[in-house]
């Protein structure tokens, strides 16, 4: 009986009035790059656009002749990784029919970057600055039957970012067509200010409008729904809803027994909200949501639900590397899926707000987010950055950041800046407190924070107006700043890698430190070769052309774990691999140029990483030393040459979990053993490769939807007869991917940060024996082949599926 009224409590929820719907907007738009004189006008001839998908972004798209993107030219040169930005054009047809264009009609954007201008039917109707936040067009009235036309301008005037930005419609786009009686979407928020495995206590904020002339009386139902289907909390309330106006409501509801929300055990519930007038639903809205509570103070750190959490974090921006900015949610909750996969329990999207992809993978996963709003205020740090927009538009984009994040119980912190130039003045601390009160009108239920780089005693000027401190490389004052300040909460939201050791013993050993994050945990456009070189001492030079990746992620732009990688998670004693061993690049054969272009004079900031590599192939090293680094969260390591050991060595708190061999190269297996109480507990192999024999392919699913907009990444590995991986680079090979069927090659990366190559040809070298390329579904379901030729080695070929929606 129990399972026959949990099965009709779920019809019922999806007993959802066709008066209400949401539509991706995703297919059918047309692009122009350059201006594009009348073409906002509905009979503008746009017959000869390129048919593109949105997420959209043209700065990464082959040149009219077919030639790469890069240009060493580019206004925004080092920091954009060498692309442009420019203006360019999008205009979509939409066919409505006479009840659909008299409805309430909302046309969402998550993200256009830039200063974009959208026009419906030739009229304007909408201005939108920032490129990160999502923003809503009222259409309502303003559509007719049949063919209207949404046009769209975008303008990314150069320089406008420190890093790769994109430029377009760089994440979805939905429309909303709504009952005139509406749950307004932007009202629904819920908090769980109980959290316990007794019980857990909702209380839940909506408002509903009524764009008719006369008053309604409506009910709002509000289910809570588990996992499983079962309706485990439920709240009826009417109201009468004035015509032209809106109604709110604030429900509490109790959960017995809940599955509570926490990095560990990302449990989720759907809040299901139903708008009845005299029964028939006009609208419902469905909510996912985590019951969990978040308390930080000095004396015990971060809890969540009661329990002690160190936030084990990484920064990364938004762009996905192959496809640019474009923020397609596979490609966007893929990074998160790494860094969990890797160890991280929290990320802070540098330096703007994270999208709802990213989010929902987050909640999903278990992962922690600082979500943050902007990199510059009032003064700007490049010349067309936000900074031209700030005051005016400063109260629109933080309020869309938390009410599009609010949400989502991964949510842990709002950060409302990040390295501000004007941080620790009276202009810095007062824009700082505005921005402070303006998130704490919204929610008040999350700490404000700050990434702050300015030394004392301005830093603490600005720490003053905040709930939790985020220091960005000062690790140093952390101990200065509490003899002052004994309440103050810290973080690094900022660290480098070579620093990890010292920067997580922080953490370890003082609750008033609450976590790290390293810049950064995935690779990314922009800042080139900062994670090399790094900057000249002036800070003025980065990496020159064809440098284009900033190759400082602990995780590189294909989503291989770079050594720093496997070190973190040692030190954080994961688990995931207790014991891994790589060897420093031999001297004289640097694994690529120019890692000391800039001389540099100490102290300097440096953002490389060590100069080892997961390989035991050194052809030309015959009898010489290398040096192996074994990481170890096991207590003692041994290091064995082709089974001979080559000796044990302790690897704990006093060696940083690190201990080092000089080997005799020679070549077969090079195996690191760990031992606890003596007793072998993990080990780690590296073999010598042969020539490339065969290409292995692999694919992270095998089967997408046919939605136009789902990705697949398929993984080209060069290996040797044997089956090793090769690495070298001496045996890299040119390979071509092909794709037929019902899926399209949307980009091929390799994570070279020096080959500024197409990303849409399908032709890639292979780098250290890897490319990737991302596969996107097309709208009709059928079979997929990959094909993959590569120099001198047999055709593979790959097949997987799109199944219907």
């Amino acid at each position: 009986m129990r399972l026959v009224c949990a099965f009709l409590a779920v019809l019922s929820l999806s007993a959802t009035a066709a008066s209400a719907e949401t539509r991706s907007l995703s297919q059918g738009w047309l692009f122009q790059a350059g201006e594009s004189t009348g073409a906002e006008r509905s009979r503008f001839d746009d017959s000869g656009w390129r048919k593109v998908v949105v997420p959209h972004d043209w700065s990464i798209m082959d040149k009219p002749d077919g030639s790469p993107p890069f240009d060493p030219k580019a206004t925004a040169g080092q920091d954009s990784g060498y692309l442009p930005g420019g203006i360019g054009w999008y205009r979509r047809h939409l066919n409505l029919t006479a009840e659909e264009a008299a409805k309430v009609v909302r046309l969402n954007f998550e993200a256009v970057y830039m200063d974009a201008d959208i026009w419906l039917n030739g009229e304007r109707v909408a201005e939108h600055h920032y490129g990160y936040t999502a923003f809503t067009v009222d259409l309502t009235g303003k559509l007719k039957a049949g063919d209207n036309v949404i046009a769209v301008r975008a303008h990314h005037a150069d320089p406008s970012s420190r890093w790769y930005a994109g430029s377009g419609i760089i994440r979805p786009v939905t429309l909303d067509l709504l009952d005139c009686l509406y749950i307004r979407p932007e009202s629904i928020f819920v908090t769980t200010p109980v959290a316990t495995e007794a019980s857990g206590t909702l209380a839940i904020r909506a408002s509903a409008a009524n764009c008719g002339g006369r008053a309604e009386t409506v009910e709002l139902v509000s289910r809570v729904v588990a996992s499983n289907g079962d309706v485990v909390a439920e709240a009826t309330e009417r109201r009468n809803v004035v015509g032209k106006g809106s109604a709110d409501w604030a429900q509490s509801l109790t959960v017995p027994r809940p599955a509570l929300w926490s990095p560990d055990s990302p449990n989720l519930y759907t809040l299901v909200q139903q708008l009845q007038v005299g029964g028939v639903v006009t609208d419902e809205r469905r909510t996912r949501f985590g019951i969990r509570t978040i308390i930080v103070d000095a004396a015990n750190g971060l809890r969540v639900n009661g329990k002690p959490v160190k936030l084990r974090g990484g920064n990364f921006h938004h762009d996905n590397y192959m496809l640019g900015a474009a923020g397609f949610p596979d490609a966007d909750a893929r990074k998160v899926a790494l860094m969990k996969a890797a160890g991280y329990n929290a990320i802070r999207s540098s330096h703007n707000p994270a999208s709802q992809a990213t989010l929902d993978a987050a909640d999903a996963l278990g992962m922690l987010v600082i979500d943050e709003a902007f990199d510059a205020w009032n003064k700007s740090k490049r010349d067309q950055d936000y900074a031209r927009f700030f005051k005016a538009d400063r109260a629109q984009d933080i309020d869309s950041m938390v009410v599009s994040g609010r949400n989502h119980p991964s949510v842990l912190f709002w950060s409302i800046g990040n390295e501000i130039p004007e941080d620790g003045t009276p202009e810095g601390v007062e824009s700082g407190r505005w921005l402070a009160a303006r998130v704490r009108l919204l929610d008040s239920t999350r700490p404000v924070t700050q990434a702050v780089n300015a030394d004392p005693p301005k830093s603490s000027n600005q720490f003053d107006i905040l709930d939790v401190a985020g220091y960005n490389y000062h690790a140093h004052d952390f101990e200065k700043e509490h003899a002052k300040f004994p309440d103050r909460i810290l973080y690094t939201s900022e660290s480098v890698t070579k620093d990890a050791f010292s920067y997580w013993r922080y953490v370890e050993k003082f609750p008033w430190v609450i976590g790290d994050f390293v810049w950064t945990a995935v690779d990314y456009i922009g800042e080139s070769g900062i994670g090399w070189m790094g900057y000249s001492q002036d800070w003025q030079k980065l990496g020159p052309y064809p440098w284009h990746l900033a190759y400082s992620g602990e995780i590189d732009v294909t989503g291989r774990k770079r050594p720093a990688a496997y070190y973190r998670q040692i030190l954080w004693k994961t688990g995931i691999d207790p014991v891994v061993a790589f060897v420093r690049q031999p001297k004289g054969t640097e694994d690529l140029p120019d890692r000391f272009l800039y001389p540099i004079t100490p102290p300097h900031l440096d953002w490389s990483h060590p100069d080892v590599h997961p390989s035991w192939t050194w052809r030309g090293q015959e009898g010489k030393p290398l040096e192996v680094l074994v990481y170890s969260e096991l207590p003692e390591v041994e290091l064995l040459l082709n089974g001979k050991s080559l000796g044990r060595k302790r690897a704990g708190l006093d060696t940083e979990y690190a201990a080092a061999f000089n080997v005799p190269y020679a070549p077969g297996r090079l195996t690191a053993v760990g031992y606890r109480d003596g007793r072998e507990a993990a080990r780690w192999e590296l073999r010598t490769a042969g020539v490339p024999a065969a290409a292995k392919l692999s694919v992270d699913r095998q089967r997408l939807t046919a939605n136009g907009t789902d990705i697949a990444y398929v993984t080209v590995e060069l290996v040797d007869a044997d089956g090793t991986p090769v690495y070298a680079q001496a045996d890299d090979r040119r390979m071509t991917v092909r794709v037929t069927g019902a899926a399209v090659l949307a980009g091929i990366g390799n994570g070279d940060p020096r080959d500024a190559s197409s990303f849409q040809s399908g032709s890639r070298s292979s780098f250290h024996g890897r490319a990737v390329a991302a596969i996107r579904a097309g709208t009709q379901a059928g079979p997929v082949t990959i094909e993959v030729a590569v120099d001198g080695l047999p055709l593979q070929r790959l097949r997987f599926d799109t199944v219907s929606r």
